[in-house]
């Protein structure tokens, strides 16, 4: 989960996104001040939250996803990926419970499992970007496992992250994976453009500036190329795919 969706969470009603049946409303409070811990970074705070809503209802699917959420963020997959099973057990039409328990087995390895996941969230809601934009990236994972097999895999992974883009078509992760793509296909032109506009729309993503760098290499555009890398470096001074990428752009014309 994205800290602007989380952002969005934490601006709803209390009530908002709970399941129909009645709920205590301090355990819907609980809940909403949970995601705005998280979304301010108080994951403390955040854990006590969803803690106290389990307190007034134990099997309340929001509050075991949002100490799902906290888990994961502190990059414990394994608590992470229980919390969001038992969210969609409780709830077996949460869609966002199984969009999180996707990017979790994703973020595991587990592409195939996490594919299943992000399919049975957007069955419920199709218009849940960050299951779409994780689900392009499960198949393109898969694809590229595959070698020359896995291309079907990598066009329908293209194709997800169009329909991402056709209800948020400033998405900048979204540009910057269809550069990726067009990058794998040899379309230098087609991944400087998307590596572009990603950059655009969030300036200081280094990964997005990086691709950037990569693609304007390849079209011989030494010096733009450097350019980017050197901001990809001011961006994140330790990663050394921006120094390599330095290195390659200065010698581009070669």
């Amino acid at each position: 989960m994205t800290l602007r969706a989380l952002a969005f969470l934490a601006a709803l009603p209390f009530a908002a996104c709970l399941p129909r049946s009645t709920v205590h409303p301090r355990a819907a409070e609980e809940v909403r001040r949970g995601y705005a811990y998280v979304a301010g970074g108080d994951l403390e705070r955040a854990q006590i939250a969803f803690e106290h809503a389990l307190e007034f209802r134990p099997d309340l699917p929001q509050a075991h996803a949002g100490l799902g959420v906290v888990a994961r963020l502190r990059e414990d997959l394994d608590g992470a990926r229980a919390r969001f099973e038992r969210a969609v057990r409780l709830a077996p039409d949460f869609a966002e419970g199984h969009a999180d328990l996707g990017e979790a087995l994703l973020a595991a390895g587990r592409a195939d499992e996490a594919e299943s996941e992000l399919r049975a969230a957007l069955a419920i809601d199709p218009d849940l970007a960050d299951a779409r934009q994780n689900l392009a990236r499960a198949l393109l994972r898969r694809g590229l496992d595959r070698g020359e097999a896995g291309i079907p895999l990598l066009v329908a992974a293209r194709r997800e992250v169009l329909h991402v883009l056709e209800s948020e078509p400033d998405r900048a992760p979204a540009h910057r994976d269809l550069g990726y793509l067009a990058y794998r296909a040899a379309d230098w032109a087609g991944a400087e453009a998307e590596y572009r506009r990603a950059t655009e729309l969030e300036p200081k993503d280094a990964e997005g500036q990086l691709g950037l760098c990569a693609a304007l290499g390849r079209l011989g555009r030494c010096a733009e190329a450097t350019a980017a890398c050197d901001r990809c470096l001011a961006l994140s001074p330790n990663l050394e795919a921006c120094r390599q990428g330095k290195r390659q752009a200065e010698v581009c014309g070669g």
